[in-house]
């Protein structure tokens, strides 16, 4: 039996958008906790201005600004793992597989990404938010393929090329919006309504391309993503009642 295109309107992809965009809003919380909460030890508006006055650079500085994206992101994924469950729950499973997944994730993505800000930092503060932004951007992408993949593997293609138009149209807003900001001032700023505007953007356009897919299929009757895996199971019962009839003569 062939499992057709899940039906999915476009208030099914408000609220998913509108989730993930409070999950991004509760990592932005989370970004200013911790930075009220290190200002005794590094400041990092004043790192900024200092930078910005004098040229002067601190290899302590962007070492607790990965960290920082870290800690955030990584909640981040997990409240957007639960939400997916809570409104999708026939198509994303709660279980720990997911979760270890996403955490083993983001701890890679952190280790990786540490020296990258580190090497950005000491040569200039002026591209470090532009690491930032390709930081979250990356485990957002990642993160929703790991999601497909666990929870929903039977139309991972959908999810897959999903998730790659949500990265496209995701990255073009955040240079624009980045780019829209002047003053370094207003640009550090902007780091906190980067992981919604990431999570929000990501979610609605892969929701928006499964919902124009499905249009799609149910006017042309043909589907080249949704059930793959059954369009390879038939194809290989196929050829193996070709093999037996051969065996038969």
């Amino acid at each position: 039996m062939s499992f057709g295109p899940k039906k999915i309107s476009l208030s099914d992809i408000g609220i998913n958008a509108l989730w993930w965009m409070i999950a991004g809003f509760i990592g932005s919380i989370i970004i200013l906790i911790i930075v009220f909460a290190t200002s005794s030890i590094i400041s990092i508006p004043g790192q900024f201005e200092q930078s910005q006055l004098s040229g002067a650079t601190n290899g302590i500085f962007p070492f607790v600004l990965s960290f920082i994206t870290f800690i955030a992101t990584l909640i981040t994924l997990i409240l957007t793992s639960v939400i997916l469950h809570m409104t999708s729950p026939e198509r994303y499973k709660k279980n720990t597989a997911t979760y270890a997944q996403l955490g083993f994730f983001g701890i890679l993505t952190y280790l990786l990404m540490t020296p990258v800000y580190i090497y950005t930092g000491l040569i200039s503060y002026d591209n470090i938010m532009i690491i930032f932004m390709i930081h979250c951007s990356v485990l957002a992408f990642w993160s929703s393929l790991i999601l497909e993949l666990l929870n929903n593997y039977r139309y991972i293609l959908t999810g897959f090329y999903g998730s790659f138009i949500g990265l496209f149209f995701t990255t073009i807003l955040t240079i624009m919006l980045f780019g829209a900001f002047d003053s370094w001032y207003a640009k550090l700023l902007s780091m906190l309504i980067m992981l919604p505007l990431i999570n929000t953007s990501l979610i609605f356009f892969k929701g928006l391309f499964e919902f124009l897919y499905f249009h799609y299929n149910r006017i042309t009757n043909l589907d080249g993503l949704w059930d793959i895996f059954y369009q390879i199971e038939q194809e290989d019962k196929e050829l193996l009642r070709e093999e037996e009839a051969k065996n038969n003569l």
